[in-house]
C-alpha cells in the first residue's frame, strides 16, 4: 500500500481524469498570484502537492476492493481542493445521514450553551433534567429511583466517561473512571439542551444551521423513505449483504444527537472549518472540546477523546477526527490544525460488519495518505 500511495502522490495527472460514475471537481488554484518569483514558485509547489494528495485519495477509492458510493471533500484554509462524488444519483448536493459525526454538532451546541451561561459542565445531569422536581422529605426515595447517577456531569457525557445506563438502572461504572462509548449519553445531552433552551433539539439544529449558514444541515425524523419525501437530496442508504439492499432505519428524536443528523459533504466540511477557525465557540470552550480527557481503544492506535472528537498526536502531528456507522451510511472526518486541512467523507453504503477491518479499510488508507502527505511537508 505504501508503494502505491507514493507512486500516486507523484502522479498528479491522475486527478485530471474523471472515470464513468464520478462527478469530480478540482478546485485547486493552480495559478500563483502576481508576486515575487520566490513566492510564485512556493505557491505552485503547494498547488502541486495538493493535486498529488487529491490524486492519491481518488486512486485509493478507484482501487478499493469494497463497494463505494458517496461524497468526499478536502479543504485547505476553508477552500475546496477536492470535491469527489461517486455512485448512482450522487452529486455535490447529495446529503447523507452523518452517523456519529452528529456528535460534533451536539457537542458544539452544548458548548455554545455553556458560552451563553446556560450550562455548567461540572453540574450534574440530574440537576438540569429534573430541576423542577421536588426532592425532599417523603418524596426523596421515590424521586431517586427515577434519576440517573448523581455523580454524572455534562463533562462525563460529552467525553463518554459517564457509565450511564437506562433510567433507574445502576451506573455501569463510577463516572470519570473509564471510557465507554455511549450513544445514550449523547441522547441525554439532546434532552438537556431541550430543557435549558425550551426548544426541540431538531429546531435548535435548524436554527443553528440558519445562523451559521450551514444550509444543508438537517435534523429530521422518520423512516428514510419518509424523510426523502421532504428532503429529496438525501441519498438512499444501502446495506451490504449478498447484494446491496435498501437500509431499513428510522431516525427518532433519541438518535438525532448521537447519530441521526443529515448533511451534505460540503456543508459538514464548512461546519468543521468554522468550528476549527474559532467562529462557533469561545477559545475556552474550543480548548475543552479539543483537549484529551480520556484514552480510548480504536482501530487507530494511541487515540484519546475530547468532546465529540477523537484526538491523536502521533509523529507530532495533531489530528482531530471521528468516524460513523449506521445501517446504510458510513462517515469520516479529519482535521489537522497545523495545516488547517479538513477531509470529510460521507457514504451511503454500510459494509458488512462480519469483517470490521474491511469496514474501515478505506478510511484507514485515506487517513494514512493524508498523514503521509502532511508528515512529508513537516520534514
Amino acid at each position: 500500500m505504501g508503494l502505491r500511495i507514493t507512486t500516486t502522490l507523484l502522479s498528479s495527472a491522475l486527478f485530471l481524469l474523471s472515470p464513468s460514475g464520478y462527478s469530480l471537481a478540482d478546485t485547486t488554484h493552480s495559478k500563483a498570484p502576481l508576486q515575487p518569483a520566490q513566492a510564485s514558485v512556493k505557491s505552485q509547489m503547494k498547488s502541486q502537492d495538493l493535486r498529488a494528495l487529491s490524486a492519491a485519495i481518488k486512486a485509493l477509492i478507484d482501487d478499493a476492493s469494497q463497494p463505494f458510493s458517496g461524497s468526499v471533500i478536502l479543504l485547505e484554509d476553508g477552500k475546496a481542493q477536492l470535491a469527489l462524488q461517486k455512485g448512482e444519483g450522487i452529486d455535490q448536493n447529495s446529503s447523507f445521514v452523518v452517523a456519529s459525526l452528529s456528535k460534533q454538532i451536539t457537542a458544539t451546541l452544548v458548548l455554545r450553551a455553556v458560552d451563553a451561561g446556560k450550562l455548567d459542565l461540572t453540574r450534574s445531569l440530574n440537576s438540569y433534567l429534573f430541576a423542577d422536581e421536588t426532592n425532599d422529605g417523603a418524596k426523596q426515595n421515590a424521586v431517586e429511583q427515577h434519576r440517573y447517577d448523581e455523580r454524572i456531569t455534562l463533562h462525563h457525557l460529552l467525553s463518554h466517561t459517564s457509565g450511564v445506563d437506562a433510567l433507574g438502572k445502576a451506573n455501569r461504572f463510577a463516572p470519570g473512571s473509564q471510557f465507554q462509548y455511549s450513544n445514550h449519553g449523547y441522547a441525554l445531552l439532546g434532552q438537556l439542551l431541550e430543557k435549558v433552551n425550551k426548544q426541540a433539539f431538531a429546531e435548535q439544529v435548524a436554527q443553528f444551521a440558519k445562523d451559521t449558514q450551514l444550509n444543508a444541515l438537517y435534523a429530521q425524523t422518520g423512516s428514510i423513505e419518509h424523510i426523502r419525501r421532504n428532503l429529496t437530496t438525501l441519498a438512499v442508504g444501502f446495506d451490504e449483504a449478498d447484494t446491496l439492499i435498501a437500509a431499513n432505519i428510522d431516525i427518532d428524536e433519541s438518535l438525532l444527537p448521537g447519530g441521526g443528523l443529515i448533511a451534505s459533504a460540503p456543508t459538514f466540511a464548512s461546519f468543521a472549518h468554522k468550528l476549527h477557525s474559532g467562529e462557533l465557540l469561545s477559545p475556552k470552550s474550543y480548548e475543552l472540546m479539543t483537549r484529551a480527557h480520556t484514552k480510548m481503544d480504536f482501530f487507530w492506535p494511541n487515540m484519546n477523546y475530547g468532546y465529540g472528537l477523537r484526538l491523536n498526536s502521533d509523529d507530532d502531528l495533531r489530528e482531530y477526527s471521528h468516524t460513523g456507522y449506521l445501517p446504510g451510511y458510513m462517515s469520516m472526518s479529519l482535521h489537522y490544525p497545523e495545516f488547517n486541512l479538513d477531509l470529510v467523507m460521507l457514504e451511503n453504503i454500510s459494509l458488512n460488519l462480519n469483517d470490521m477491518e474491511r469496514v474501515f479499510d478505506l478510511h484507514n488508507q485515506i487517513r494514512q495518505a493524508v498523514r503521509a502527505h502532511l508528515l512529508h511537508k513537516k520534514s
